[in-house]
């Protein structure tokens, strides 16, 4: 089995969680962490058993024995980071949202393709196993045409200026940072949005709190999507068909259940619990099926993913693009040329 070598940008929450998976894939060597902060890097590198630590993003970027560069940083430090990973010749696997607007993403995309160098958004969801069997389900017309969409994800954030999450010049705000798993999952199982209507709520300094979106797509399918900082949500997914209709279960974008619900049937509960040979259940919060998909791709001298092609996620930042627009949620990076 081929090995890669892996490096993080950033030191925070999400490059922990996923430092954690990395472990379980035999493929992968976390080989270097890096933060603008050397002494958060040294403990992070500490903690991960990690032999590399960097105080800048660009020592990092420039390592000559990293093959796949992890972006955990804020959305607003994704395109410089992915940037100059991708000018580097690195493999790239940034978190969601991919860039600040799709004309950022655009840039990447050219880079990425210019350079012939593997570039990917980190929309774990789309990797789970129940998002496979959710999609499986569907294309296999057992339930039918799929006639609605509800998604939401709302977790109670009390407001705080000083909180990454409702500093606009960092990038803040519900619709970029939760409200992307919803569209995307609209998008992913509907397809383009051809009419949007969305509103918004904002909070004292202009961050976005809570958003609601109903996107017609093709074939008469609707999505209603909502995501909220002001208040915990069910955080669930509801697909409706013509004859039953399929409920990702609470926590929906996580590794999780899904019920099957068919017409004059019973239910269907369908976990997915990773389980040894053993018996015992697996560690792991879910984000190595992203990761493994990465180095599936290298293995097959892919330069993107099949199942997350970049143009799907030219689609979502464009999406996320509109409906920002019509909420009049607006960052400085749109006003840059």
């Amino acid at each position: 089995m081929k090995k890669y070598n892996w490096g993080i940008i950033g030191a925070g929450w999400i490059a922990n969680e996923f430092a954690e998976d990395l472990k379980l894939l035999p493929g992968a060597r976390l080989h270097a962490i890096a933060s603008r902060s050397k002494e958060r890097a040294a403990a992070f590198a500490k903690k991960h058993n990690i032999p590399v630590s960097y105080g800048s993003w660009e020592e990092l970027s420039a390592d000559p024995d990293i093959d796949i560069v992890y972006v955990a940083t804020h959305h607003i430090h994704h395109f410089e980071n992915s940037l100059a990973s991708l000018e580097a010749g690195k493999a790239v696997l940034c978190e969601k949202s991919f860039t600040m607007n799709r004309r950022e993403l655009e840039v990447l995309v050219r880079k990425a393709r210019e350079k012939d160098v593997f570039l990917m958004e980190a929309m774990w969801p789309r990797f789970l196993p129940s998002t496979r069997k959710v999609l499986e389900i569907a294309k296999s017309s057992e339930l039918g045409l799929l006639h609605d969409i509800y998604a939401d994800f709302g977790e109670r954030t009390p407001y705080d200026p000083d909180n990454r999450i409702y500093d606009p010049a960092k990038g803040g705000g519900a619709l970029l940072d939760i409200g992307v798993y919803p569209l995307f999952l609209s998008l992913l199982m509907a397809g383009t949005a051809k009419n949007i209507q969305a509103s918004v709520r904002f909070a004292e300094n202009g961050a976005d709190q809570s958003c609601n979106m109903i996107i017609e797509h093709n074939n008469h399918i609707v999505s209603s999507l909502n995501c909220t900082l002001l208040t915990d949500t069910p955080v669930e997914a509801n697909l409706i068909f013509e004859k039953g209709w399929i409920r990702m279960e609470s926590w929906w974008l996580t590794p999780g259940p899904i019920t099957i619900h068919r017409h004059g049937k019973d239910p269907e509960l369908i976990e997915f619990t990773n389980v040894s040979p053993n018996g015992v259940p697996e560690p792991g919060s879910g984000y190595h099926y992203e990761a493994s998909e990465v180095m599936h791709c290298l293995d097959e001298g892919l330069t993107e993913s099949p199942l997350l092609p970049l143009d799907f996620s030219l689609e979502l930042m464009g999406t996320l693009d509109r409906v920002r627009e019509i909420c009049g949620i607006s960052y400085k990076q749109d006003k840059q040329d």
